[in-house]
Order: C-alpha cells, then structure tokens, then sequence
C-alpha cells in the first residue's frame, strides 16, 4: 500500500494543481485505480462496507473485491478535488485523465487530458474536448451470475445486456462519479480490459465543405469525362434500382420528412430520435426518391432508408446491431479525428460488428460501409479502427476528374474507393427543410454512393454474403487514374492502390459480376499465436528489425491481421510493413507525427492480399525513421482469413448504356481460357438448352449477336455489336455462353 500512497500523495501535493508537464514526467506507466471524488459526494466505500456486513459473500471474485474496497477506503478521505475537477478514469483504452463538467449528472461534456502524448521537447498536446461520459461502466463476462452478486453489494444496481454485443453489460449507476468510482472497482473482479466506463468519443463527419454552383449529379451519370461516374444506368437499365432493401444511415439522425425521401423511408427500421443534413444528405445519395418532380435521385433510389444513431460504446454497439433483420446495409459517414494518430475502438462495439456479420442478413451478415477519412496525405485507413475493420468496407474518394480528391487518405484496408468532391465539382443531393445542396462532399458521400452501388449488386444476387460483397467489389472495381505511380499488382494479379485500393466502385459491373458469383463459402482462418521478439528497434535506421510467420495451411487469402505490442515512447516514429509470400507489402503505418506511446495489441488490417496463397513466410518489419526515441519491440501475431478458392467470380458478361443507332460493346471476364465463346440475344423469356455446347440460357429462341471469338489467356473476350435504331424501348436479353459455361443474364431496355 505504500506505493498506492505515496502516488496519492504526490498528486496532492503541497495543496496546489501539479502541471501537465510534471504530471506526465511523474505518472506511473499503470496508476492504481483511484477516483478522485470531492469532497460532498456519497463514498461508495461506506455503501459497500455496509452491504458486506448485511450481504453473504457469493464468490471468490466477491471475495476479492470486498478486500479491495476495505483496503481502498483508507486512501479515499486524503484526497482533494483538483480545481478543474481532473480525474483518471478507466475507459476502453485503459486509464485516461478527464476534465469533467459535472460529475455528479448522469452524463457530462467532458476533455481528455493528453498527458501521455507529450512530443520530443515534452511539449502537452492542448485537452481533447468532445468526449461524454456516461453513468454506466460495461463489463464483457459470461457469468452473470457473478456481475449479478458484485452489483447486489452495490445496492442491487440494475444490469442489463448490451444489446448487439452478446456478453457485454452495461451496470448502471447513479452519476458519472459513482460510475468511474465502480468501474474502477469491478476492473478489480476481472481481467483486464473486460471492465470500463461506458463514454462517447468525439465523432467527426466525414464532409469536406465546398460551394461550387452545379446542381447536376454528375456521380451518377457525367459527360466530362463520361467514365468518370459510379456507373449506375447500366444496372438501373437492367432492373436493378436497390427494390426491397434498405440501408440504414448510422450516426445522428435523418430528416425523414424530405420530400425527396419520405417515400422511401423505413420506420420500422429505424431506431427514434433527432434529424442532422449531414445524415439528410447522406440518405440522398442511396436512396433519394426517383420520377416525383424533385430534385435528384439516389444510386438506389427504388431502396428504403432507415436511421440509426451513434452515441456511447454501448449505443454504437446497439446502432450496430440494430434490425439487421429489416436492414441490409449499413452506412457510417464519420469517425475519429483525422489527425494522423491511431484510434481506438471498445471492445464492445467490435464485437458488434462481428455479431452483425455473423447474424445479420438471415445469416449472410450486415455489410458496414465505412467513410475512409479525409485527412489526406498526414494520415491513413489504418489508424482509423473502424473503417479500417476487415468487418467494414472503407470506401475513399476520387473526384469528377476520376482521380485522387485532395482529401483521400492512403491504406493498406481501403477497399475501393467512389466519387465525391474533390476535383471540381461537389455532390448534388437532399439537404435540410425541402432543399438540396451541390456541395456535400467528402469521404462522407463517397461511402454512401458505395452503398447503394451495394444495394444494386444485392439485388442482382440477395444471396451475397458480406465476404462474397467484398469479392464482388475486388472483381468489378475499374482501375481509375490508370497511370497513378502508386498502382501495382498483388500476388493474384489484382491492380492494388495505396490510394485507389481496387479501384472506383463500378455499379454496371458490380452487378454482372454479383449475378454470376459463386459463394465464398465457410471462411478459413490462420492465427500464428503471439510471436516472441523482445529486441530494441534500432533508432534512426531505415533496416530495422524483421520477423517472419511461416504458415503451412494453403487457402485463397481475403484479409489480414497484424496484433502489435511495441514499447516506444513516440510511435509516430515507425514504419510498420508487411511482406505476403507472393512478396506483396501492406505498409500499415508510416512515420508522422504521433506522440502517443506504444503499440498495445493494436491491431492492423490489410484487405491488399485477396486471392493470394496463404501458404509460405509472411514478413513484418518495423523500422524506426527518426532519431531521438528508442522502443522495443515485444511481440506480434498474424492472423489471416479467406476461403478455399473454390467460390468467387463466374464467367461474367458485362455492357454500358444500350443505344440504338449505335455500335455497343460487351465484356467477358473469368472465361475459360482459351475457348470459342459466343454472345446470344432475344427479347423473349425462357430457358433453352444448347446441345452443341452442353448449357441453357434463360430465354427462348437465342440468336447470335456477333459472330463467336476466342477468350484470351485471361479468360477475357469482347464483342462489338451494332443495335439498330428501330430497337429503341424493346428490353433485350443478352448471355455469353461457352461449352459447359454460360454467364449472367442482363434483361436490358435499349435506349
């Protein structure tokens, strides 16, 4: 206890506020969990001591705490409230210094403290405000019985479930102050980690303001250059406008009485609560309503729309989780701050997200599409632990030009990536009242313009996992900025970006590749366990350390994992990069300006190695750039995840906008190598079987819309067919066929 004691007391010494400065300079790397409670509030000690003397002792766990609490209680009268009302309290992160409005609300505005992140000169970084604490303390445990006995010696506090996070609760107090005090309690009863106070996290919207004067959505349909688009006319030509699916808006509310998307709104999907523009101009782009006299439409705009909000752990993990009964898609246009430094998710609301995908849907799993971020070259997907979730679909942005918007961050986990602003022009869509605006943009549009390319893909083929919606995206995304330095290829011949990931979201293609896809199956997995290391990093030296996982399992790899502990004092100062056996890298973090100490099982995802072997020597490096600071590198773990490789992409016909009077072309991809394929037509339903080539195409009397050609080695063909002009307003039904293989059909009107 002397130790416990003399940390008291340094922090009250001499009756004055100790400095930032010498606070960081004297904090222990673990501080004991001590509240600092004023003087008037109740202490929660007498409470426990007098339910210890009424109450039986239920468990060992009980046991434990009740001599906590009873050796604690001495310390407590010492302290003295610190002016600004500062206090250390136990969130997800572990112990934080918090000033705090008002302790004793049941929730208060409150600043983060960023003592641990002094820089090089031992300069404090300015209080981070837009935090909230919550009257509630989250515990992750199986036995509810024990959590039920410790909150009973507390007063029969009320426990409920987490709902979307199956064995998280949350454990209810009566003021912030009452619930730090507790949460730092209970963390004595558990391991660590499984115990924190519920908070919300400053938020930030994912939209880069602008005031362009152009009112056309030129996302969906632009004529300069005309490739620079999402590509929806193709699919909404074939019957694919997102009918029967909806996507929800994730963060703080929708105005659900727009004229523009009153029509498409699903309340019964919805959770209740306030209206944002931000959320108003999110729903627009999905599912703006379509032919009623208004404004514009949305990528899918026969699709409904619900609304969710983002709050605390526990709400978040509830937003999450929310009807994926009702709710198909998920949008988050926000996030932490795009400030360079990594970020953290609770423990509760990534395991929501891994309940969504395993249960939402009927079982397929709700798909999150995830705002990459808008802090530009300074920062990275990977910092972000949202977006950059291999549960999570980081859509980044790429302007009306088709190239990089100024604001589009780099990463190993950005998926694709979809139009916004960022070049000239900004996004047309629904905004407060009954008006419009022509400036939304940021990676705040881009994701929702992916979700309802999404939605089209879905409607092509419900049967889409969440894993099979990811394939479908790096199958049909186009190479956009093709001549961009940072494109290469990855081990299975994939175009991969730092900046574009697969490419621009390419909704016509999307949805033939949808149509035709085999599902992915049952998810294979490889965990190496920690791998041991234990070696100083060598200050200032671009070679660095590096460790190799040799995995003997062979499958076809989706996503990877890297779990990081490293001890140094200023983690800005290291590159972090992963090297597949195909020799692939996945640069997870770059040298910047970050001053927060170590890497404390953070975990770095990279989606640059899809269908490439799992099998062989998986290489991690880190190397530190800078002078001045020195860490240790710990210990690390690999996990992978993928599929057998018996799923994935068929043989897929895709097309443009249909004119009559012109020459239209048509694409086959994952073909038989090699073979005579041939591309049939007619405008009437059916099914008829080819004995020549042993397969039945969906409609009646085919004919041959261009003489047959030879697929390359790529499993690649092209055919160039004349429509004459009297074919304007029929519906055509189009399939490319080889022996024994016979690809998607598209039902087509001919503009």
């Amino acid at each position: 206890m002397s130790g416990l004691f003399l940390w008291v007391s340094w922090i009250v010494r001499r009756g004055r506020p100790v400095s930032f400065q010498e606070r960081a300079s004297a904090m222990p790397a673990n501080p004991p969990r001590i509240s600092r409670r004023r003087a008037e509030t109740p202490h929660l000690h007498d409470f426990v001591i007098h339910s210890l003397e009424s109450e039986p002792m239920h468990s060992h766990k009980f046991s434990l705490l009740a001599g906590f609490l009873l050796s604690f209680a001495t310390l407590l009268p010492a302290q003295q409230d610190l002016g600004q009302q500062e206090r250390q309290v136990l969130t997800h992160r572990g112990w934080e210094s918090f000033t705090v409005s008002d302790w004793q609300a049941e929730s208060s505005d409150a600043a983060r403290l960023n003592l641990d992140m002094a820089d090089k000169l031992g300069r404090i970084p300015e209080p981070t405000p837009g935090y909230r604490l919550l009257s509630q303390v989250l515990v992750e445990t199986d036995d509810l019985g024990d959590l039920t006995a410790l909150s009973e010696a507390f007063g029969g506090l009320d426990v409920r479930p987490v709902e979307g996070s199956p064995g998280f609760w949350l454990v209810d107090a009566s003021s912030v102050a009452s619930a730090v005090e507790l949460s730092a309690a209970l963390a004595s009863a558990y391991p660590p980690g499984k115990v924190y106070l519920d908070l919300v996290s400053p938020r930030f919207t994912r939209q880069v303001p602008s005031d362009p004067n152009f009112n056309q959505q030129w996302h969906l349909r632009n004529t300069n250059p005309s490739y620079a688009d999402v590509n929806a006319e193709p699919a909404w030509d074939a019957g694919y406008t997102g009918n029967g699916f909806t996507l929800g808006v994730v963060e703080w509310g929708v105005q659900t009485n727009h004229p523009d998307l009153q029509a498409n709104y699903h309340s019964a999907a919805s959770q209740s609560g306030g209206s944002s523009s931000h959320g108003t101009s999110v729903a627009g782009v999905m599912s703006a309503v379509a032919n009623n006299g208004r404004g514009g439409v949305g990528a899918a705009y026969n699709s409904q729309f619900s609304k969710q909000y983002v709050s605390g752990s526990s709400g978040t993990a509830n937003a999450f989780n929310y009807r994926n009964d009702l709710n198909d898609i998920k949008n988050n246009s926000w996030g932490p701050s795009d400030n360079g430094n990594l970020h953290f998710i609770s423990s509760t609301e990534l395991n929501a997200l891994a309940n969504s995908v395993d249960t939402g849907r009927g079982g397929l799993g709700e798909i999150f599409c995830w705002a990459a971020g808008n802090g530009g070259e300074s920062d990275r997907v990977e910092y972000d632990p949202y977006a950059s979730s291999r549960y999570t679909i980081a859509v980044g942005a790429i302007g009306d030009q088709d190239d990089r918007a100024w604001y589009n961050e780099r990463g190993s986990s950005m998926l694709v990536v979809a139009h916004s602003s960022g070049n000239n022009r900004g996004i047309y869509t629904t905004d407060s009242g009954s008006s419009y605006t022509s400036g939304f943009g940021g990676t705040s549009s881009a994701s929702p313009l992916g979700a309802g390319a999404i939605a089209l893909m879905l409607e092509a083929n419900p049967n889409l996992s969440w894993r099979d919606v990811q394939g479908v995206l790096v199958h049909s995304s186009r190479k956009n900025d093709p001549n961009d330095s940072f494109w290469t290829t990855n081990g299975a011949g994939h175009d991969i970006s730092y900046r574009y990931g697969y490419g621009a979201v390419d909704a016509g293609k999307g949805c033939a590749v949808a149509a035709a896809w085999e599902s992915l199956g049952s998810e294979q997995s490889y965990a190496s366990g920690t791998q041991s290391v234990n070696q100083t990093i060598p200050d200032n030296d671009t070679t660095g350390l590096t460790e190799t996982v040799t995995v003997n399992s062979n499958f076809k790899v989706e996503a990877v994992e890297v779990i990081l502990n490293v001890n140094h004092t200023y983690i800005g100062d290291l590159q972090v990069k992963l090297t597949s056996p195909s020799g692939t890298n996945s640069v997870l973090t770059k040298t910047r300006d970050d001053s927060q100490n170590n890497f404390s099982n953070y975990r770095l995802t990279s989606l640059r190695h899809w269908d490439e072997d799992s099998q062989g020597n998986w290489t991690l490096q880190i190397t530190d750039r800078s002078s001045g600071t020195t860490g240790t590198w710990n210990n690390w773990s690999l996990n992978l995840f993928g599929n057998d490789g018996s799923g994935g992409p068929g043989m897929t016909l895709s097309t443009g906008v249909l004119s009559a009077g012109f020459f239209n072309n048509f694409d086959v991809d994952f073909a038989q190598p090699n073979s005579m394929t041939y591309l049939v037509y007619s405008l009437q339903a059916g099914s008829t079987f080819i004995s020549q080539l042993g397969v039945t195409v969906d409609m009646a009397n085919p004919q041959l819309a261009a003489p047959g050609t030879l697929s390359g080695a790529d499993g690649k063909a092209n055919f160039t067919v004349s429509i004459p002009s009297t074919a304007s307003g029929l519906t055509v039904r189009l399939q490319a066929i080889q022996s024994g293989n016979v690809s998607n059909l598209w039902n087509m009107y001919i503009n």
